[in-house]
């Protein structure tokens, strides 16, 4: 998934607008919605108890987390899948396994297939009040994963749109990002609740966040970082789908009163992220192949 350069006007859109929206937008009127939607109560309601009245926005942010976790999840995973399935694909790091994916590629909308798949066997496993508003959930957050990679797609690359580009294809990043932005923060967003109930620190603490991972991600860009860690971007990705499945797993587990501790998943995501960059930093000086 290779995302567009970004103009230094760009950038900043990024980080000022780019912080509002997840912080705000995401993190805060996201989760609001989804509990007004899933509490059967209005909006000011929701948002009263979410200023006043933190154990009930805690427990009204619960009975929405099937919902959520549904649609970070479908996200997430689509994601994975649409990185490795793609049959144009060459640099592999897990060779064994992303040859086979990029093979399967050919076939027209597998991960698809297989991601709808796998929602309705979660489906399945749900008490069935929850199976329709799991499954309207999962597939919200599969279409809006191939609208968004649609969007970006639609711009072309550098070598392809040139002036285009830095016109329209760094809207286009930003929007992706804000969706990719949106599924991993659902899921901090109600792991946050556990830490404490002050909504002000919880905003604080996922701007900050949010900040931090975007002074990050500029970075790489500017010094084409990605160009150097070749695996890197491989790392993310099975980060990025090893958290899919574990907020869709989540919904089955909250079924019995089981939750995944929030370190669990962050240790994932950093091992696979350390290893794929131990791995770039081994084959820095030597010419990228094909398996």
């Amino acid at each position: 998934m290779n995302q567009p350069w970004l103009t230094p006007g760009q950038q900043r859109f990024f980080l000022t607008w780019g912080l509002v929206i997840p912080v705000f937008g995401v993190r805060f009127a996201g989760p609001l919605v989804m509990v007004s939607l899933a509490g059967g109560v209005g909006i000011g309601e929701a948002l009263e108890a979410a200023l006043r009245q933190p154990a009930r926005y805690r427990a009204l942010l619960e009975l929405a987390e099937p919902r959520i976790l549904a649609f970070g999840g479908m996200f997430l995973l689509m994601v994975f899948l649409r990185y490795f399935f793609d049959e144009a694909k060459t640099l592999h790091w897990v060779r064994p396994l992303e040859r086979r994916l990029s093979a399967a590629g050919r076939i027209e909308a597998l991960e698809v297939a297989l991601a709808l798949s796998l929602l309705l066997i979660l489906a399945a496993m749900l008490p069935a009040e929850l199976r329709a508003e799991v499954m309207i959930s999962g597939v919200i957050g599969l279409v809006l994963q191939l609208l968004s990679t649609s969007l970006a797609q639609a711009f072309g690359d550098e070598e392809q749109a040139g002036a285009r580009l830095a016109a329209g294809g760094g809207l286009a990043s930003l929007l992706y990002l804000e969706l990719l932005d949106a599924s991993f923060s659902l899921d901090g967003t109600i792991g946050a609740f556990a830490i404490t109930q002050n909504l002000g620190l919880i905003l604080t603490g996922l701007g900050l966040g949010a900040l931090f991972i975007r002074s990050l991600t500029l970075m790489l860009s500017r010094e084409k970082a990605l160009d150097q860690l070749v695996y890197l971007e491989h790392g993310a990705h099975y980060a990025i789908g090893a958290l899919g499945l574990l907020m869709l797993s989540g919904i089955v587990l909250g079924q019995h009163h089981l939750h995944l501790p929030e370190w669990v998943t962050g240790l994932i995501g950093i091992v696979l992220l350390l290893l794929s960059l131990a791995d770039s930093l081994r084959q820095r000086g030597f010419p990228r192949h094909s398996p």
